[in-house]
């Protein structure tokens, strides 16, 4: 009778224990007290009401509170302007308490700042925001899916100029060329006509102007330098990857903020979302037998509170897929309700289902301590610190609060399970946010298309014709000439005239070397002309023009770069969307470095001097 008095004791108090946690308050229930009574001017009440919500947060193991600390930087970026000097204090302080590495709030703070003229504040609140994207998953992807769109934009803008290069250098010599084909089919003025005609063929075909930098690149391969020929088979390779990368961007940009990508998220920074649980329950309502998002739905029902709900689905996630992440939460909920045995199984089930799983041994060590089984605590931690030494190392560093560590889905198992999702179509008919990245289906474009084959037709023509030879251009008077028009064994640099003027410089008339010398200053003023105005406009198109590839195409990538930068900023994934600061430190930066491109390239082509 004794025995079974002791065992309804024991069973009262741990599902005591268990009704006592499932009945603590929601922290979504909380923050909206904060504001109330901060809205009342009760600053007190709101500052006791915030640290309950962060002492809420660590038992539930919730480190920031992003939507709640933004919340409160805005209030106080509100109320400074209202004048309400005490609640601006309350709502700044609390923000960092909430989440001190949010970028956003950071920038809030810069703009409110910047808006009370306190520049000695909004700068290093502006940079601190800058530092914080590196911290934050969705932050930190969306910068850099920015970055990478203008980045690729640089890119084709370069591209472009460096086609229309190569059409003033060799278009005369591909000419020529042309016409002495031609002019075994066809005799008069038609030859010319048609010779122009094919260096735009594209166009007289009715294909698209990306097709004729795809043909410049292939038709000049042969006319090109070595640098130019690299630079030609490089840039055709990048641009025609450029849709498959744009694709898989806007798949991260679309994905990052659906329910399950944020789940994770909430998980691996232990951050507090409160409409993901909402959002992912009709998830899994579609998706019921998926058993990672019963893993995702636990962690999120942990952060409310409700452990019964939550054990609920690690069983479910179990019964689908028998994984170890799932027996560890379920032994944490074991260990929680300090059932001891009952969580010392559960560890040890995840250690044969994952050998590799370095919290497990770590958690079975931590309760092997709380049973003082002390030489098996420390077997288990060094079989964890093995496992994966700076983890548990950080881990023991910074001990949570529940002693314990809880599995979280890695966010690249969120992103395969949101893709998988959105290839079956059920989610996407129902909500319309679920994308999906398929590589094959995205290289199905033209521009990809034309990209591989420029890149493969380049080199294949270019050994096909080269037995034939190309036409060349003098360097002193510009006249095109082939093997045909001269010996091979004269100058391929110079044209006959020039080669008696400048090489052999043997008995030529007067009026003709002073005509020549004529045609040659004019040819030589009217580039030098030319790449003046076009180095103006484009700084290193000129370079490109003069046969300096690599200093031209890097001078015109870096101000394409800076240009879209500063058109861009702000108007592509919202991470700077909060601060106007930020934007124009961005687009003054960018602007900056366009100047700086500008006198760099340019400068030195104003002083140049023709040689005549």
């Amino acid at each position: 009778m004794k025995r079974r008095l002791l065992l309804f004791v024991l069973a009262w108090l741990c599902l005591g224990s268990v009704w006592a946690r499932a009945e603590q308050t929601a922290p979504r229930d909380v923050w909206p007290q904060a504001t109330s009574a901060i809205d009342n001017g009760d600053v007190d009440s709101a500052t006791r009401k915030a640290n309950e919500l962060t002492d809420l947060g660590k038992s539930y193991g919730i480190k920031n509170f992003p939507l709640y600390a933004e919340s409160a930087a805005s209030l106080a970026s509100q109320a400074m302007k209202r004048g309400n000097r005490p609640a601006a204090d309350w709502g700044n302080k609390i923000a960092d308490q909430l989440d001190g590495n949010d970028p956003a709030v950071a920038f809030t703070k810069a703009d409110a700042a910047t808006e009370q003229k306190n520049w000695a504040k909004a700068i290093p609140a502006a940079v601190g925001g800058f530092a914080n994207i590196v911290k934050k998953y969705r932050a930190r992807l969306l910068s850099r899916s920015d970055m990478a769109i203008v980045i690729i934009a640089a890119i084709a803008l370069t591209a472009i100029i460096f086609a229309i290069a190569l059409f003033v250098r060799y278009g005369r010599a591909m000419a020529h060329d042309f016409r002495e084909t031609l002019s075994g089919w066809t005799r008069g003025g038609a030859v010319t006509v048609l010779a122009f005609a094919l260096l735009f063929l594209p166009l007289f075909v009715w294909l698209g102007p990306m097709w004729l930098l795809f043909y410049w690149f292939v038709i000049f391969f042969g006319y090109a330098g070595g640098v130019e020929r690299v630079l030609i088979i490089l840039l055709a390779l990048v641009i025609a990857a450029a849709p498959i990368f744009l694709d898989l961007n806007a798949h991260w940009i679309a994905g990052v903020d659906g329910p399950i990508v944020l789940s994770a998220i909430a998980g691996q920074e232990q951050s507090y979302y409160p409409e993901a649980l909402h959002r992912l329950e009709d998830v899994v309502k579609i998706v019921p037998n998926n058993a990672t998002l019963h893993l995702l739905m636990g962690n999120l029902l942990l952060q409310e509170g409700n452990d019964q709900q939550a054990a609920s689905h690690y069983n479910q996630s179990v019964q689908i897929l028998d994984s170890a992440g799932a027996h560890v939460n379920i032994g944490n909920l074991y260990f929680l309700d300090n059932n001891w045995g009952a969580a010392i199984n559960e560890y040890q089930r995840a250690e044969q289902l994952d050998p590799h799983l370095a919290i497990a041994f770590y958690n079975h060590s931590i309760v092997s301590g709380e049973t003082y089984k002390f030489d098996e605590q420390a077997q288990r931690l060094d079989q964890a610190k093995k496992i994966d030494r700076n983890s548990i190392e950080r881990i023991m560093s910074n001990p949570p609060p529940q002693k314990i560590v809880m599995y979280r889905p890695p966010i690249s198992d969120a992103w395969d399970v949101s893709s998988g999702i959105a290839k079956s179509g059920a989610a996407r008919a129902l909500f319309g946010n679920y994308s999906s990245f398929d590589p094959i289906l995205s290289a199905r474009n033209p521009i990809t298309l034309g990209g591989a084959l420029a890149a493969v037709f380049a080199p294949l023509i270019f050994l096909k014709r080269r037995r034939h030879g190309f036409a060349g251009s003098c360097i002193k008077c510009g006249r095109t000439f082939c093997p045909r028009c001269k010996s091979g064994r004269e100058s391929s640099t110079y044209c006959t005239q020039c080669i008696h003027i400048y090489l052999k410089r043997d008995g030529v008339s007067v009026a003709t070397k002073r005509t020549k010398l004529e045609e040659v200053g004019q040819h030589q003023s009217g580039m030098l002309r030319r790449n003046r105005m076009i180095a103006t406009i484009l700084p290193g198109s000129a370079q490109l023009l003069e046969g300096r590839t690599l200093i031209g195409a890097l001078g015109l990538f870096i101000f394409f770069f800076a240009v879209c930068l500063a058109l861009l900023v702000g108007r592509l994934a919202p991470v700077l969307a909060p601060g106007e600061l930020a934007k124009m430190i961005v687009r003054v930066l960018a602007i900056l470095l366009a100047v700086v491109t500008w006198l760099v390239m340019t400068v030195p082509v104003y002083r140049r001097r023709a040689a005549l």
